[in-house]
């Protein structure tokens, strides 16, 4: 049935990017009786993004009952754990990214350190003391954000703004990237801002 417009409509994104929706879990676990963050090394075979450290997750598929769910499924498929090891601790704020994606993130206690990595998804995984995470202060650059018309876009729309720059990159904003530097890795991109949110909730 077409949904209707009422005052209890649930409301959902809007989306104009054409991104593709994405969940991601944030897993917290115990090592040496003390709190850790869990992070994933991408496999250096994947075409998109290899070695990039990130979160457990992936695309929200269609069987999916929701972003919640995709995020566990892609969390069991990829360490290797099960279902009952997963405790949500809450939903995180959603991220809609230039990158092409946008990110329902959840925060997740795991009850199990028996992983069995997907080696055609990862190289590794390895850990970050909560407590170390809290004290640390994140570098913050700039990145910087173009767009320019495509070719079947209409010049007309185009022309009292710039008309001699009308096929030419336009810088548009910046925006705040982190990066968390801990050991050999770096963490930044998408996943240190799902972190930072995480930290000034959790």
């Amino acid at each position: 049935m077409e949904e209707r417009l009422s005052p209890t409509r649930h409301v959902k994104a809007l989306h104009c990017l054409n991104n593709i929706p994405c969940a991601v879990l944030l897993p917290v676990v115990t090592v040496d009786g003390e709190e850790h963050v869990l992070f994933e090394v991408r496999s250096s075979k994947l075409s998109w993004q290899p070695r990039d450290i990130c979160f457990p997750g992936g695309k929200i598929e269609a069987a999916d009952a929701n972003a919640q769910a995709a995020a566990i499924r892609e969390t069991e498929e990829e360490l290797g754990i099960a279902r009952s090891a997963i405790e949500i601790l809450g939903p995180l704020d959603y991220l809609e990214s230039m990158v092409g994606v946008t990110v329902w993130p959840f925060a997740a206690r795991l009850h199990s350190l028996d992983f069995s990595i997907s080696k055609d998804e990862l190289d590794e995984v390895f850990t970050v003391p909560l407590a170390w995470l809290r004290q640390y202060q994140p570098e913050e650059k700039r990145m910087e954000i173009a767009t320019r018309p495509g070719p079947d876009f209409p010049s007309d729309l185009l022309r009292s703004a710039a008309p001699d720059t009308t096929s030419e990159w336009r810088r548009r904003k910046t925006y705040s990237v982190y990066i968390y530097r801990y050991e050999n890795h770096v963490i930044w991109g998408i996943t240190a801002h799902i972190l930072r949110h995480f930290l000034s909730l959790y």
